[in-house]
C-alpha cells in the first residue's frame, strides 16, 4: 500500500530531521534502555527494521528505530546507536523487505536530472519486493504491536510476530510500498 510507504518515509524523515537538527545531549536527557528480541512464529528475525512511534503526539517521546541483529536482538536508537527511548507508550512497526530490479538510487538521480535521456534508454527491469514478515506489522494503521517503556527502561522486550508469509515477489506499485 502506498500508505505504508508514506508512513515509513514520513517516520524516516522525522528520524533524519531529529538526527540532523544538532540535538545536543542535554535535549536528549532522559532516554532509557529499550531492547529485546523480535521473533516470527517463535524464530528470531534477523535484519528487520523496528520503529517505535509515540502513541500520543506532543509528549516528550519521539520516534526511535533500529535493525535487529542475526539473533533477532535489538537496542532502540533515538539519536546515537543504542541510546534508548523516552519512557512512554509506543506503537511498533516491524518491516523486513527485499527489493529487486527497478532503478538504483544513482540511476533514479541521473534520470531525474535528465528526463529526456532517461526516455531514450527505454524500459527498466520491473521492480519487485519480497515481504518477509506479515503485512499487518509494517503499517501503523494495522499493527497491533504496542510497548510501554517505564522510567527505568525495558531490557527484555519480546516483539512476537505471528502469521503466514507469502515470499512471492510482488510488483512494486507507483513509488513502492506494499501491493494494493
Amino acid at each position: 500500500m502506498k500508505k505504508i510507504l508514506r508512513d515509513v518515509v514520513l517516520l524516516s524523515l522525522c528520524f533524519v530531521v531529529l538526527l540532523s537538527s544538532g540535538c545536543n545531549k542535554k535535549r536528549m536527557k532522559g532516554l532509557v534502555p529499550a531492547q529485546g528480541v523480535v521473533t516470527l512464529n517463535g524464530e528470531p528475525v534477523a535484519g528487520a527494521m523496528i520503529m517505535f512511534t509515540p502513541v500520543q503526539i506532543g509528549t516528550e517521546a519521539v520516534a526511535a528505530s533500529t535493525t535487529t541483529d542475526e539473533k533477532g536482538a535489538f537496542k532502540m536508537t533515538t539519536v546515537d546507536p543504542g541510546d534508548g527511548v523516552f519512557p512512554g507508550d509506543y506503537n511498533v512497526t516491524v518491516v523486513k523487505d527485499e527489493f529487486q530490479g527497478g532503478l538504483t538510487l544513482e540511476q533514479a538521480r541521473v534520470n531525474s536530472q535528465n528526463p529526456d535521456e532517461a526516455r531514450k534508454q527505454g524500459s527498466v527491469e520491473e521492480a519487485t519486493v519480497i515481504h518477509y514478515l506479515p503485512a499487518k506489522y509494517a503499517d501503523m494503521n494495522t499493527t497491533d504491536l504496542k510497548v510501554s517503556i517505564p522510567a527505568g527502561g525495558q531490557k527484555n522486550l519480546e516483539i512476537a510476530l505471528e502469521g503466514e508469509v507469502d515470499l512471492t515477489p510482488q510488483k512494486q506499485g507507483g513509488h513502492g510500498g506494499r501491493p494494493h
